[in-house]
């Protein structure tokens, strides 16, 4: 009964009620867009970097960190290797060995980082069969290279043109070899791609003459699970003087502060957001309650009381508070499914490309965004109904009747 008289007395006044419901609306409905977009752009940030390349946790050698020189390698057993597999969150391991190594070919000449990696288990990590653009994916028995498309470019690189590499190997051996190229790859990072040579984990090790040996061991973790936990159980494992564990925030600390600095930002811009629905409820509360103080003294004089007043008050805002934050989450949804991911226009995508940044900026489509701030603001119009409550509580009949 007092939630259709609730419902009644809305729209009486169906300008202030619109006006009200649309505040509402539209403070959700900017909250989740903005929310969904930020945390979808560094979403998308952390899987290029963790998913592209370095994973969400390594294992190294001690001091590798500090100077990545193949003689920081080390050898595995699999007994260690089971050990590590065997811990609560890891779901696979893959095995690397990387140095730096001097690309050349004709007059032209480049820092690349030779990588060996396991192809069978690449995938895993790097989603490797749609990283492929050109060619074909490394194997086991591969003698060859796969190249990130920022390498090609520099070279003119084709399929079936051989690059050559020019290092220093385990314990100061020469590195030298000249390899075909099988595949180009699109890391979905600018700086990887321009940086970046795959070739097999055995040809890496026999170029570097680093037969048994590896720089990285990488570990995926499974869904859901906490890499600093996963870390922390490994530490407690291992012997710390002789390795190191680093999860991608120790390993990529700039990626982290910068997407803590830009959440910052949005966080206060979504609180303003907060603020101004706020303002502009309690704006037409006050309205409102000013212009049904006489209606207000009329229901208690008839012997209406108060609770029951105060009710049918909190059933009100209930009902447009549900309603405005309902239309928010709804057409949210919709909006946020056909414009993910955002595309750069040509010119905007190689300018953001050159800045290291992907030209793609996909939404973060998950539940709790909307209804996250979709109850917040629900809770807000509540606080906002106090005052009207507390009008009616001091409401003196004989004087709100009083022209």
């Amino acid at each position: 009964m007092l939630v259709k008289l609730a419902w009644r007395n809305i729209w009486r006044n169906k300008k202030r009620s619109l006006i009200t419901i649309s505040a509402i609306f539209i403070a959700v409905f900017l909250c989740i867009i903005l929310r969904a977009l930020q945390l979808g752009m560094y979403d998308n940030m952390i899987n290029n970097v963790v998913g592209s390349y370095s994973g969400y946790i390594q294992i190294h050698s001690k001091g590798f960190w500090d100077e990545q020189i193949v003689d920081n390698s080390f050898s595995l057993n699999k007994d260690f290797l089971n050990e590590i597999e065997s811990i609560d969150g890891v779901s696979n391991t893959l095995k690397r060995i990387q140095s730096g190594s001097l690309a050349s070919l004709s007059d032209l000449s480049k820092f690349v980082f030779v990588t060996g990696i396991e192809p069978s288990k690449e995938s895993s990590l790097t989603n490797w069969k749609k990283r492929l653009i050109d060619g074909q994916l490394l194997t086991g028995k591969s003698k060859s290279l796969n190249i990130g498309k920022g390498v090609a470019k520099y070279f003119d690189l084709k399929i079936g043109d051989t690059l050559v590499l020019l290092g220093q190997g385990y314990q100061g051996m020469q590195a030298v070899g000249a390899y075909p190229v099988s595949g180009i790859l699109d890391l979905k990072n600018p700086t990887l791609n321009k940086i970046t040579v795959f070739m097999t984990l055995s040809n890496a090790q026999d170029f570097l003459s680093a037969k048994n040996m590896i720089t990285h061991l990488i570990l995926n973790k499974q869904e859901n699970k906490d890499e600093d936990a996963i870390a922390l159980n490994v530490k407690n494992l291992l012997n710390n003087e002789a390795y190191e564990v680093m999860t991608w925030r120790e390993m990529i600390p700039e990626l982290e502060q910068t997407i803590k600095a830009d959440s910052a930002g949005g966080l206060v811009m979504v609180f303003i957001l907060y603020m101004i629905v706020a303002f502009g409820i309690f704006g037409t509360v006050l309205m409102m309650t000013q212009e049904r103080k006489y209606e207000f003294g009329v229901l208690i004089s008839i012997g209406m009381k108060k609770i029951r007043l105060i009710k049918t008050m909190i059933y009100e805002t209930i009902l447009l508070a549900s309603v405005g934050v309902f239309l928010g989450i709804a057409l949210s949804r919709p909006i946020i499914i056909f414009l993910s991911p955002i595309k750069f226009p040509e010119e905007q995508a190689q300018m953001m490309e050159n800045m290291g940044f992907e030209a793609v900026i996909p939404f973060m489509n998950t539940y709790d965004i909307p209804l996250t701030h979709g109850f917040i603001i629900f809770f807000i119009s509540l606080i906002v109904c106090l005052y009207p409550l507390s009008v009616i509580l001091k409401l003196d009949p004989i004087k709100a009747m009083k022209i």
